[in-house]
């Protein structure tokens, strides 16, 4: 009978490696498939809500262009074309912090054109054309009240508004370029010369350029972004990223109270004449906190979009305006109640250099719009010192009232009188 020699201690060694390699090839299949799934298929879930899937759309988790209101050529999303008028609260900060209202500010939206925005003719029909985000379609006052329509109102110049939350800078090169060109057709081509760009220094050329890039990469790499886990990845950012700031579900709470750390960002009072209003300051705003993602490959990228728009506007004979909309945070920070800050909360250190952030960003835009050419209204200056500055924001939303906004259209008509 012959004895089985035994297995020499690197044989086992060997084959526990193989195994193990084996183990995580299995393993790392099954993530890469999982991968696909979640980012092709994942809107379908019925775990996630809603306002969820728009978030994780924005992040990279979901196929972009799976999207029905997804336009490859604007790199974003327009609205559901033929929507019928809504009605939106105002109380964004609010809700970021979990605080509920029960009875928060209101605004009416008109319904949505066949383009995806919210206008009541087409591009052909007007002379004058403005791109925005939400400061521009009226997040915090309604269709009636946003700046394209009190312009219109006060200048009998009809207008046209390709505005939609989440546009930054690239995507209003984009809008300039396609609907003052002929891809749409002729009905959807703007043929007038004047063209308002309001550029918001909250996110337009920060956290909107981000997701912008991330689009834009996604093209370029394809398929191959699931060698890496791009989708599983970006999800657990998201949750790691909003977990603190989310608002839990079910539980009683008393109105006005937060779900979540403030951390000293609201309530935050004023001076006088508005001592008992009591200010919420977006939890976004402490992304201007560091400025090391913006450098000088940010600078030049960002002066790029500026030349090309420069381009489509000298070409087409386009007067391209630009009008910088600066954050509540920029325009209330002289008139903040120092007394009556706690000052140990994060917001009393925290809140001289975001602003100081935002505003050396906003001279960077000013700087960089005017090196291409355009004419740029920065309204920060002209609000800080008005007497009915606590007027302009509203104190449970990150945007203009409505009378901030026809405050922002005297003065566009000022710096640019309408012929």
């Amino acid at each position: 009978m012959t004895t089985p020699t035994p297995r020499r201690p690197i044989d086992l060694i060997r084959s526990i490696i193989r195994t193990l390699a084996v183990v995580c090839l299995l393993g790392y299949a099954v993530l890469m498939t999982t991968d696909v799934l979640l980012y092709h298929l994942g809107a379908k879930l019925s775990f996630f809500s809603p306002t969820q899937k728009e978030l994780l759309y924005s992040h990279g988790v979901f196929a972009a262009f799976r999207h029905p209101d997804y336009r490859p050529w604007l790199k974003g999303f327009v609205n559901e074309p033929g929507r019928t008028e809504a009605t939106v609260s105002v109380d964004d900060t609010y809700r970021a912090y979990g605080v509920p209202m029960e009875s928060p500010p209101m605004a009416q939206l008109s319904a949505v054109d066949s383009l995806g925005w919210w206008n009541d003719k087409s591009p052909s029909q007007a002379q004058a054309l403005f791109l925005g985000d939400s400061f521009c379609y009226g997040a915090g006052s309604g269709t009636d009240n946003t700046i394209y329509r009190l312009y219109e109102n006060k200048t009998g110049i009809p207008d046209y508004a390709a505005c939609k939350g989440g546009y930054g800078l690239p995507h209003y090169a984009r809008l300039l370029d396609t609907l003052t060109g002929d891809s749409l057709g002729p009905e959807n081509r703007f043929s007038g010369k004047t063209v308002y760009v309001l550029l918001y220094m909250g996110n337009d050329l920060s956290a909107d350029i981000l997701v912008y890039r991330q689009r834009q990469q996604d093209e370029m790499v394809g398929p191959a972004r699931h060698l890496w886990l791009a989708s599983i990845r970006n999800l657990l950012t998201y949750l790691r990223e909003s977990n603190a700031l989310a608002p839990q579900e079910g539980g009683s709470q008393t109105p006005g109270q937060p779900r979540n750390p403030t951390l000293g960002y609201y309530p935050v009072h004023l001076k006088a004449p508005a001592p008992d209003t009591a200010y919420a300051f977006h939890p976004f705003y402490r992304t201007l906190l560091n400025m090391a993602w913006f450098g000088p490959k940010e600078e030049a990228e960002l002066k790029a979009v500026f030349t090309e728009m420069a381009r489509i506007a000298r070409e087409r004979g386009l007067d391209v305006r630009f009008v910088v909309i600066p954050t509540a945070l920029q325009v209330l920070y002289p008139r903040i109640d120092v007394s009556r800050l706690d000052k140990n909360a994060p917001f009393a250190k925290e809140a001289p250099v975001v602003v100081k952030n935002f505003n050396q960003l906003t001279a960077f835009a000013v700087s960089a719009a005017e090196e291409a050419g355009f004419p740029v209204l920065d309204l920060e200056p002209l609000l800080v010192g008005r007497d009915d500055v606590a007027d302009l924001y509203w104190p449970t939303d990150t945007h203009f009232t409505p009378h901030g906004n026809a405050v922002a259209v005297d003065a566009i008509l000022k710096a640019f009188p309408a012929n």
